[in-house]
């Protein structure tokens, strides 16, 4: 199933895996940067199609203004396959910020992305307020994140994140 409730916010987040391939590596053996960026995108795609399909709700159109990316630790060659679960942190009158944790076999984050997407008039191309509607979807995956959650201490992270993100591990 890829919603998971999130029981603290009555909400829920998407989970997709993804399977590594030999050209996701580099000379160093870890997993190449950029290829975090596709893992995000893949599973932003994958999200939208279950969203439409198993929900049978629309998602309202926008497009991606800005992404940050978070490597805390390297996906070695030992992993076989990433788990990217998605959630929103954020949603405003026109944008809405999407979170997504790429997670290693033991449910270790690998990579955390912040994507900021904006609403779209797809007539206008021009960017637009969302609907009342659009929200009630959006915030059927919000999960806020506080700041004070985001500490440089990874001991600090993985401790909190079992009450305020989503965890996947494989099993």
């Amino acid at each position: 199933m890829p919603f998971i409730d999130n029981d603290a916010t009555g909400t829920r987040w998407h989970t997709c895996h993804r399977e590594l391939r030999w050209s996701d590596f580099d000379q160093y053996q870890h997993v190449n940067n950029a290829k975090y960026l596709e893992f995000g995108q893949d599973a932003r795609m994958v999200f939208l199609k279950d969203v439409l399909m198993e929900m049978d709700i629309a998602v309202p159109p926008f497009f991606v203004r800005y992404t940050t990316i978070d490597y805390p630790r390297p996906l070695s060659p030992g992993e076989a396959e990433v788990a990217v679960s998605s959630f929103f942190t954020k949603v405003g009158r026109k944008s809405c910020t999407m979170r997504q944790q790429v997670r290693d076999s033991l449910g270790q984050v690998a990579c955390t992305i912040d994507t900021v997407m904006v609403g779209i008039d797809m007539m206008t191309g021009k960017s637009r307020e969302w609907t009342p509607s659009d929200i009630e979807n959006l915030n059927r995956f919000l999960i806020p994140v506080d700041d004070a959650d985001e500490l440089d201490e990874p001991e600090h992270e993985l401790g909190k994140i079992e009450n305020t993100r989503p965890i996947e591990s494989f099993s």
